[in-house]
């Protein structure tokens, strides 16, 4: 019975951190695209497809932006992975959830000291510490290990939303507990992109701050576990 309680308190405790983790990237694409020369910093497909769109009409400024993301996402990405998997001292999802918001936080600290038109340094730091944290952040969903469930780029979860549904509806069978877990996130997603949306003509600065929360708010849902473990320990 202990065991059991244990298991939904983790799954529970998993599900809220994704869901801050969603929420984040979900503002962090929508502030991207309205404030950061058209780029998106967590979902690399649509920004892959605007890099080459760009490169292919020879807008070569225009591609810089779009390159600087997909380079800090795959930094951001390997320096995950690499904390994650160092033999002597991996990095648990607390640690991996601190570094990406110390990018966030460094991104908030030159988006309100500096102007950024599309020209200047400024921009590009703010896109690859955006990026940069996105890319960590994928890692850490990933060390959270829910099947079907990232928290950028959403295409696939979409797609096993739709098949799942389908094959529940044709059996006439409650849809599964994953199915569930999916939609939830997804629209958490989804709810994130529409708040951003009605935030952005009032407060771009309010946007810059909201994935930091988010973060740091997962940050302290996954330490106080460890707090609450070392108390019982």
């Amino acid at each position: 019975m202990a065991a059991a309680t244990s298991s939904a308190h983790r799954s529970a405790r998993m599900d809220l951190i994704l869901a801050l983790l969603a929420f984040a990237s979900s503002i962090t694409d929508v502030l991207g695209f309205l404030a950061l020369s058209n780029v998106f910093t967590s979902g690399m497909t649509g920004n892959t497809a605007l890099l080459g769109l760009a490169v292919g009409q020879g807008q070569i400024f225009t591609a810089s932006h779009s390159a600087t993301a997909l380079a800090g996402f795959i930094f951001g990405v390997a320096f995950g992975a690499f904390l994650s998997g160092m033999a002597r001292h991996p990095a648990g999802l607390a640690n991996l959830l601190i570094v990406e918001s110390v990018c966030l936080a460094t991104f908030c600290a030159i988006w309100f000291a500096f102007d950024h038109p599309a020209g200047s340094t400024a921009i590009y730091l703010l896109i690859a510490l955006s990026a940069t944290g996105m890319g960590i952040q994928t890692v850490a969903a990933r060390r959270i290990n829910v099947p079907g469930i990232p928290t950028v780029v959403f295409t696939t979860t979409l797609t096993n939303i739709v098949m799942a549904a389908t094959d529940a509806i044709a059996r006439h069978a409650p849809f599964s507990r994953d199915t569930k877990r999916q939609i939830g996130i997804f629209s958490i997603y989804l709810g994130g992109a529409m708040l951003a949306g009605a935030l952005a003509s009032r407060s771009l600065g309010a946007l810059a701050l909201l994935p930091l929360v988010a973060v740091t708010a997962a940050l302290g849902v996954e330490y106080g576990n460890t707090l609450a473990q070392s108390s019982r320990g």
